[in-house]
């Protein structure tokens, strides 16, 4: 086989590799979210986990490649069929492990435990890069460009994984599904490589490398590996950034982070393509890394602002564009700096290694940083100066503080540019065609659990998706019928849990309850709460002493508190097409809301007008009803009572005013006769099971392997 068409295979089998990996990181990703949370706290553990795993791993490989004798090729193969047969059963592996841990999961235990559970497959990923480019560095003895071309075949991968999980795989085939056609690309790369490996007729002595001459290093190696930390916490945090600006833009729809990440791996890979031309172009490499690196942050700057911009001219989905040619000139960094850095020669890999290492150190430290810390404190456009400020730093740091003066009047270019759009930045995203200048929110709140904003006329959006209006009064044909409707199928209601606090509204009533005496309410946002402190409707909900109050992810929750035991679990929550939004509608929850409730208990959840998310409540629950958009299920069977719904209702005070005057009960009481299916245009209805069951019986229920309406 000549070295070619050898090099060829090679290249096309680190793509198969590249896809297979980022399938992996997005499927292991949601299930141990689902299991261990899907708060803040939790997504940094298992990012930091993952990121963990890659430079051991990374370690590793470069260890093994300095011997002039390991078959480097053989070893990656036996690498993607090690990841290959994790692969096939880490699901249940993961459910193992979470139904004996999730319970007793705490803060870095929960990042343990992750670390744990992804050691081995990421530990397998990260050792491949070295282990090749070594393998190329034999033959070409061109660092950069080796580097250059194998991280472009890689990351091109992951980008292709990346789009073919989030429009295809996940929504036809679920994760178990996924995860078996990810192993089977890891199989496929394994036997390629097995067929066309053949052992080097002639091993490369250590005494005959030893006398290559070695080239003179345009950059300190020491000095490299805090650079190449640099490079990964900055990729790392701008990632963070987009990662916000596309979830708000969609109102949370699952598939564009996918979307965002496989355009940002894309530029990635188109950029390191590039890298090898500027490597051939004469020039102190010093000078070209200061100035694309320059590039680069302008660019990653600027993508929020530009998609803002976009969005309410003429796409959002525009955005991505913008994530390309960020990424595009983010990804000529790594290549520069492991040429200028690593000298040709049998430690090549080992040193890439520990370049490599360095730069997913940086990646987890911009992920707990930026995600954890600064998104708490800083807004989105303030995040963003401080990131240009950080790479403005290290440019002038890589041209040893002599930049030349054109270039630093670059931030004034960049302030007057971008000033207008960050002024009405989240207005935009929301309102996009509609948003005409002026428009401004009431309130808008930034944390690190997401963006909540208020519009003026009192409804809350929590990342762009309604979330409900702000009030308490109940009129006849209101919504708000739906929390004072469980009176009229129970009598004795004195313990309740809230999973999604919100707006507080519901919390208010709900507490508010003549027979209530206990509320635990649950709340994965703290930003949450300022809104409630600021809004006299809802305010005293924070100081009522029957309330308890728990920032966290509401199913961790319930699995920490097993004994726990409630006469209602109500949970207004998110829309049924929203990212995580199957973790609360799928059948498995239900079995674990089910199994927390008394006797007679009643469980009471937002479908938002799916039938699928209906009929996982009917598979669960031998009695149902439908209420509007939420379906009201318990094991004891549930008949509306028009008397006690009238005497609790006559009784209902909040903040010592009645919910209803006196005059409109009548009037509300009639919504009893209103028996029949919802539907488009007639949700102000409830109806009983049997309807439910003649409408929807064959719908196909919602569970954690599907995901229920996330991926379509």
């Amino acid at each position: 086989m000549s070295r070619r068409l050898h090099a060829i295979i090679l290249h096309g089998v680190f793509i198969l590799s590249g896809i297979s990996a980022l399938i992996y990181q997005l499927v292991w990703q949601r299930a141990l979210l689902t299991i261990y949370g899907s708060n803040v706290e939790s997504v940094a553990m298992v990012v930091a986990a993952f990121l963990a795993g890659l430079g051991i791993g990374s370690l590793a490989g470069g260890w093994i490649s300095k011997s002039t004798r390991a078959p480097l090729v053989l070893l990656f193969g036996l690498a993607e069929l090690g990841v290959g047969a994790y692969g096939l059963i880490s699901l249940k592996l993961f459910d193992a492990v979470g139904a004996i841990t999730s319970a007793q999961a705490h803060g870095l235990t929960t990042g343990a435990l992750v670390f744990l559970l992804v050691f081995l497959p990421t530990l397998l990923m990260g050792a491949t890069l070295p282990l090749l480019v070594a393998h190329q560095v034999r033959d070409t003895a061109h660092v950069g460009q080796s580097v250059s071309r194998l991280y472009f075949v890689n990351t091109l991968g992951a980008a292709l994984g990346a789009f073919i999980a989030a429009h295809w795989l996940l929504g036809s085939f679920g994760m178990s599904g996924t995860t078996r056609i990810a192993a089977s690309l890891n199989a496929l790369a394994a036997f390629i490589v097995l067929l066309t490996w053949k052992k080097p007729a002639i091993a490369v002595s250590e005494k005959s490398e030893a006398a290559i001459p070695t080239p003179k290093c345009e950059i300190n190696f020491r000095t490299a590996l805090f650079w190449s930390a640099l490079s990964g916490f900055l990729a790392l945090s701008w990632e963070i950034v987009w990662s916000r600006v596309f979830n708000f833009a969609s109102a949370s729809r699952a598939p564009v982070f996918g979307y965002m990440l496989g355009s940002y791996l894309f530029g990635l890979a188109l950029g390191s393509l590039f890298s090898p031309r500027l490597l051939a172009k004469t020039g102190d490499l010093r000078t070209k890394l200061a100035r694309w690196v320059l590039l680069s942050s302008v660019a990653g700057f600027l993508v929020a602002p530009f998609t803002a911009i976009a969005a309410s001219h003429v796409s959002w989905e525009c955005g991505y564009v913008f994530v390309i040619i960020a990424g595009a000139l983010l990804g000529i960094t790594f290549p520069l700096l492991c040429h200028a850095a690593i000298p040709p020669g049998k430690d090549t890999g080992s040193q890439l290694s520990r370049l490599y290492l360095a730069n997913i150190i940086g990646s987890g430290a911009g992920s707990l940083l930026t995600g954890f810390v600064f998104m708490e404190w800083m807004s989105l456009q303030v995040l963003g100066w401080l990131l240009l400020a950080v790479s403005w730093f290290w440019v002038e740091g890589i041209a040893r503080f002599q930049l030349p003066a054109k270039l630093r009047l670059q931030p004034l270019f960049m302030l007057l540019i971008t000033l207008s759009p960050f002024q009405s930045f989240y207005e935009r995203l929301q309102y996009k065609h509609e948003f005409k200048s002026g428009m401004r929110f009431a309130q808008t709140i930034e944390s690190r659990h997401g963006v909540v904003t208020v519009d003026t006329s009192n409804a809350v959006y929590g990342n762009g998706a309604y979330d409900g209006m702000i009030g308490t009064r109940l009129e006849p044909k209101s919504w708000l019928v739906r929390p004072y409707f469980l009176s009229a199928v129970r009598e004795r209601i004195e313990n309740v849990l809230v999973i999604g606090v919100a707006s507080g509204s519901w919390t208010q009533i709900l507490v508010n309850h003549p027979q209530v005496k206990h509320a635990t309410a649950i709340e994965l946002s703290h930003g949450y709460l300022d809104l409630i402190r600021a809004r006299p409707e809802v305010a005293s909900l924070l100081t009522n002493p029957k309330l308890e109050l728990v920032i966290d992810d509401g199913r961790r929750w319930l699995r920490q508190h097993p004994d726990a035991r409630f006469d209602a679990i109500v949970m207004n929550t998110t829309h049924h097409w929203r990212e995580f939004a199957s973790a609360l509608l799928s059948s498995e929850f239900l079995t674990e809301v089910k199994a927390h409730l008394t006797p007679d208990g009643i469980a009471f959840w937002n479908c938002t007008e799916s039938p699928r998310a209906a009929r996982a409540g009917m598979e669960v629950f031998p009695h149902t009803i439908m209420v509007m958009n939420h379906c009201l299920a318990s094991n004891a069977p549930l008949e509306p009572n028009r008397d006690r719904w009238q005497k609790i209702l006559a009784d209902y005070r909040i903040d010592g005013q009645p919910v209803i005057a006196a005059d409109q009960i009548e009037a509300m009481l009639d919504f009893l006769t209103q028996e029949a299916l919802p539907g488009p245009g007639h949700m102000s209805r409830w109806c009983r099971r049997e309807a439910m069951q003649s409408a929807w019986g064959n719908a196909k229920i919602i569970t954690d392997d599907n995901l229920g309406h996330e991926y379509p």
